[in-house]
């Protein structure tokens, strides 16, 4: 037993000997910053989270020169840089346009400058009418047919017959009925003043108002201003020959416009059972004319003395599609033979 006291002894002897030759360790410490020395601000660590400091400073912006807009073209609705086809006319305004991409092709005349659109009106007049009535209204004349003028182109239409506006529209089409003018702008015209009660002059006025207003702030016309719905001549009664053509192209879209401006004549019976017979007076769509033209589709006629011979024209071939204008044109003979030449010229390019 004692031996064995004796060798545990010895070993814890040797041990301690052994733990004091070991190298001591080094407490562990937090490493030193290389940071340079800040002084601390005290925050409340729950409410203020410490951030990083960040400058802000305003964005440069390079302020752009204000620059006045482009001036609106001449030219509308239509694109023009030179005339592209050869032709000789003589009229003083004479214009010719590719219906499909709204391209002038030939321009003579300032198309700014005013000019008279006679019953070329009367195209204006049925847009606006179709704009704000049904086809099949029936109509009965009253005293706006005192409103027309007592040389005016007639459709022969009197106070005791009845029509539809789609007649009405035949009738300003086909004969250049201002008395078709009338009694469409003084039934419109009550619709759009939500008056049946009034007069035939006010109800005029209503829808007179109305055409200016729809082509000014609808078809973009520019210098353009009119005081009747036919076309006959008054002094503040104007247009251009772009803004014409402006409403023409409008015109094209209204397929009632189109059926009756193709048409040579017809048999008419209105929706009172009278009958008439209307005659179309651009001859460019009438076979037995010398002026005629087998693709000719139309489109309206106008005469005074201050505006001359006008026309609108328009011929059609597949998908090819223009557009002619002549004002100021001396007699028939320059007016058609002009606008003919156009529309051949311009449909064989």
């Amino acid at each position: 037993m004692k031996k064995i006291v004796c060798i545990l002894l010895l070993c814890v002897m040797i041990l301690g000997a052994l733990s004091s030759c070991a190298p001591a360790e080094e407490p562990f410490t937090v490493p030193e910053s290389t940071e340079p020395e800040t002084t601390a601000v005290q925050t409340d660590a729950e409410t203020q989270p410490a951030t990083d400091a960040v400058t802000e400073t305003e964005p440069v912006t390079t302020e752009e020169p204000e620059t006045e807009p482009p001036a609106p073209s001449p030219y509308g609705m239509f694109s023009y840089t030179e005339n592209k086809i050869n032709v000789t006319v003589k009229s003083p305004y004479a214009i010719l346009i590719d219906a499909n991409t709204n391209e002038i092709l030939y321009l003579a005349g300032d198309p700014e400058e005013r000019i008279y659109p006679a019953s070329t009106t009367k195209l204006l007049t049925a847009i606006v009418a179709i704009k704000n009535c049904e086809l099949d209204a029936v109509f009965t004349p009253g005293d706006e047919l005192s409103l027309l003028a007592k040389d005016s182109s007639i459709a022969y239409i009197k106070k005791n017959h009845q029509l539809t506006l789609e007649m009405l529209i035949e009738g300003m089409m086909l004969p250049s009925g201002g008395d078709a003018a009338y009694v469409v702008a003084a039934g419109v015209g009550r619709r759009i003043a939500g008056d049946e009660s009034l007069s035939g002059i006010d109800a005029v006025a209503a829808f007179v108002d109305e055409m200016n207003r729809y082509g000014k702030e609808v078809l973009g016309l520019r210098d353009t201003h009119f005081t009747c719905p036919d076309g006959y001549h008054n002094d503040d009664h104007y247009t251009t020959l772009i803004d014409i053509m402006t409403v023409s192209r409008a015109a094209m879209d209204e397929p009632v416009i189109t059926k009756y401006a193709a048409m040579a004549s017809d048999d008419v019976r209105y929706a009172s059972g009278h009958k008439n017979t209307w005659s179309n007076t651009n001859l460019l769509v009438v076979p037995d004319s010398k002026y005629f033209y087998e693709n000719a589709t139309g489109l309206k006629t106008g005469t005074t003395d201050e505006a001359g011979c006008c026309l609108v024209a328009t011929a059609a071939l597949g998908t090819k599609k223009v557009l002619a204008g002549v004002f100021g044109a001396e007699d028939n003979k320059t007016r058609f033979g002009d606008g003919r030449t156009l529309l051949v010229v311009g449909m064989n390019r």
